[in-house]
C-alpha cells in the first residue's frame, strides 16, 4: 500500500503542462525487437491495464490532455483493447495508437478504426529483409499489410522508425519511402541504448557524428513533395540546429506523462527500464509524487543537457523530445 507523507503528493492533471499522455496498456508483445526500449522483466510478466484504471486516468486528464496514445507492448494483444479504444474515444479525446502491424491490431481494426484519430506503424527500414532481421520474420509484411489497411479505411497514420547502426545508411530510402506510402508523418528516433536495447544491442546506437552527418544533415536537406507529409526527428545531441533548446527537460518540465500497467508513471520516456525511478505512481484512481532517488531527484537541478545519458565525442545528449521537424 503506498503511504502518503503529504497532502501535496496527491496531483491533478492541472499540475502539469500536458497535450497528451502515454498509457501502456498491456505487457505483451507479439515481437522481441533486441533494441526495445522496455526491459526483459517487462515481457516476461503478462500485465494489462484494467478497462478501469484507463478510464479513470483519462477521467483524471480530462480538461489537460487532448490526445491518449495507446502503446504496449503490442496494444492489440489487450484483452480488452477495442473497448478501450472506443471507451476512451467517447471521452472525448483523440485516441492515437502505436502498433507494429501485428494481425491482432488488423483484426481489431474494423472495430475501433472510427475512434482512432491516428496510428503510428513502426516500420525501420524500408526493406523486408533488414525488418525480418531485426524485428523477426513477417514484421515487414505485418508492418506493410497494416498500412495497406489504414489507407483503406481512411484512418491517418504515420510510420516510427528506430534508426541503428545497421539501418543508418538507409535513411534517405526510409523517406522516400514513407513519403510514398502515404503516411502523414515519419518520426526518427536515435537509438537510445536502455531497456533490451542495453543487453542485447548496444552497438546498435549512432555516434554522435554519424548521427548528425548521416540524419540529421539528411533530414534537414530533405524536401517533402506532398504538403501534408512532415519528418519529425529527434536531435539527439546539443547540435545547433533548429529544434535543439538544451534547457528543455521533460521531467522538470511537467511536459509528458507514461502510465505502465503496473501503477508506475514516468515523465521520461527513457527511463522506463526501471520502475523504480518513477516520479509518480498511479494508486487507488490518484496521482501520487513518490520520494527517494526518481527521476525527479536525478533531474533538480539546472543543466546543459540531459544529466541521464552520457557525452559522446563531447557532444551533451539532450532531452528526447527535441525534435527537427522538416
Amino acid at each position: 500500500m503506498t503511504r502518503l507523507s503529504a497532502p501535496d503528493r496527491v496531483l491533478s492533471a492541472s499540475d502539469f503542462k500536458l497535450e497528451s499522455i502515454d498509457l501502456y496498456i498491456t505487457s505483451r508483445c507479439n515481437r522481441r525487437c533486441t533494441y526495445c526500449f522496455l526491459p526483459d522483466a517487462y515481457f516476461d510478466r503478462t500485465r494489462h491495464m484494467p478497462p478501469s484504471t484507463v478510464a479513470a486516468i483519462v477521467a483524471w486528464a480530462s480538461g489537460s490532455a487532448t490526445e491518449i496514445t495507446v502503446l504496449g507492448g503490442e496494444p492489440a494483444l489487450h484483452p480488452q483493447f477495442t473497448a478501450i479504444v472506443r471507451d476512451t474515444a467517447a471521452a472525448p479525446v483523440r485516441v492515437r495508437t502505436v502498433t507494429n502491424g501485428s494481425r491482432h491490431f488488423r483484426a481489431a481494426l474494423p472495430a475501433v478504426h472510427e475512434a482512432l484519430s491516428r496510428v503510428a506503424v513502426s516500420l525501420d527500414a524500408p526493406s523486408a529483409a533488414v525488418v525480418d532481421r531485426l524485428r523477426g520474420r513477417g514484421a515487414f509484411t505485418d508492418a506493410v499489410a497494416t498500412v495497406d489497411e489504414l489507407r483503406a479505411a481512411g484512418v491517418p497514420f504515420d510510420l516510427n522508425c528506430t534508426v541503428l547502426a545497421d539501418t543508418v545508411g538507409l535513411v534517405p530510402e526510409m523517406l522516400a519511402y514513407a513519403e510514398a506510402s502515404g503516411a502523414g508523418r515519419l518520426n526518427m528516433h536515435w537509438f537510445s541504448p536502455v531497456g533490451r536495447g542495453a543487453e542485447h544491442a548496444a552497438d546498435q546506437s549512432v555516434p554522435a557524428g554519424a548521427w548528425r552527418r548521416q540524419v540529421l544533415d539528411v533530414v534537414a536537406a530533405y524536401r517533402p513533395v506532398r504538403q501534408s507529409f512532415t519528418v519529425d526527428c529527434q536531435v539527439a545531441f546539443d547540435f545547433p540546429v533548429p529544434g535543439a533548446d538544451r534547457g528543455v527537460c521533460a521531467v522538470r518540465d511537467r511536459t509528458n506523462l507514461q502510465f505502465l500497467p503496473g501503477g508506475a508513471v514516468f515523465s521520461c520516456g527513457m527511463l522506463l527500464e526501471d520502475e523504480a525511478l518513477a516520479a509518480y505512481q498511479w494508486h487507488d484512481g490518484r496521482l501520487i509524487r513518490r520520494g527517494g532517488d526518481t527521476e525527479l531527484a536525478r533531474t533538480a537541478t539546472a543543466c546543459t543537457g540531459c544529466p541521464l545519458r552520457p557525452s559522446d565525442g563531447g557532444h551533451q545528449p539532450i532531452c528526447i523530445y527535441n525534435r527537427l521537424a522538416v
